[in-house]
C-alpha cells in the first residue's frame, strides 16, 4: 500500500508542477505573441525609415552638382562681384560728373528751397535771410539761436 501511497504523492506533486508550467507556457506564448507584433511594427518602421533616407540621399545626390558648382566658382564669383561694384562706382562718379546730372542736381536745389528760392538766390545759402525763410522765423529770431551765421 505504500507504494499506491507513494505514486498517487507523486501523481498529485507532478499534476501541481504540470499546471504550474502550462500557465507558465500561457505567458511565454502571450510574450511571443506581443514582441512578435512589435517586431513587425518595427521592421515596417525601419522599412520606412529607410525608404525615406534613400530618398533624402537620392535629393542631395541630384543637387550635389549645384552645390559644387556653387562652392568651387565661389572665389570666381566674389572676383566678378567685386570688379561689377568698382565699375558700377566709376559710372557714377562719371555720371556725377557731367553736365547734365550738375544741372539737374542744381534745378533740384533750387526746387527744394521752395518759397524761399528768390530770397536765398540773392542772399546765398549761408546768409541768415535764407536760413531764417527755411526754417521759417524771422531774421532776430534765427539770429538770437545762431549769432555765428552770416548776416547775423
Amino acid at each position: 500500500m505504500s507504494a499506491q501511497h507513494a505514486f498517487e504523492d507523486s501523481m498529485t506533486k507532478l499534476k501541481g508542477e504540470e499546471r504550474k508550467l502550462q500557465k507558465s507556457l500561457a505567458k511565454l506564448k502571450k510574450t511571443l505573441a506581443d514582441t512578435q507584433a512589435e517586431l513587425l511594427e518595427s521592421q515596417k518602421s525601419l522599412k520606412e525609415t529607410v525608404a525615406v533616407k534613400e530618398a533624402a540621399e537620392a535629393y542631395l545626390l541630384k543637387i550635389k552638382p549645384g552645390c559644387d558648382f556653387i562652392t568651387e566658382n565661389y572665389d570666381k564669383r566674389e572676383k566678378h562681384r567685386a570688379a561689377e561694384s568698382k565699375a558700377l562706382e566709376k559710372a557714377a562718379k562719371l555720371l556725377k560728373g557731367t553736365p547734365a546730372y550738375k544741372a539737374a542736381e542744381s534745378q533740384s536745389e533750387l526746387e527744394s528751397l521752395g518759397s524761399c528760392r528768390d530770397t536765398c538766390e540773392k542772399a546765398g545759402r549761408s546768409h541768415a535771410k535764407c536760413k531764417a525763410c527755411l526754417a521759417d522765423v524771422e531774421v532776430p529770431g534765427y539770429c538770437a539761436g545762431h549769432p555765428e551765421t552770416d548776416g547775423c
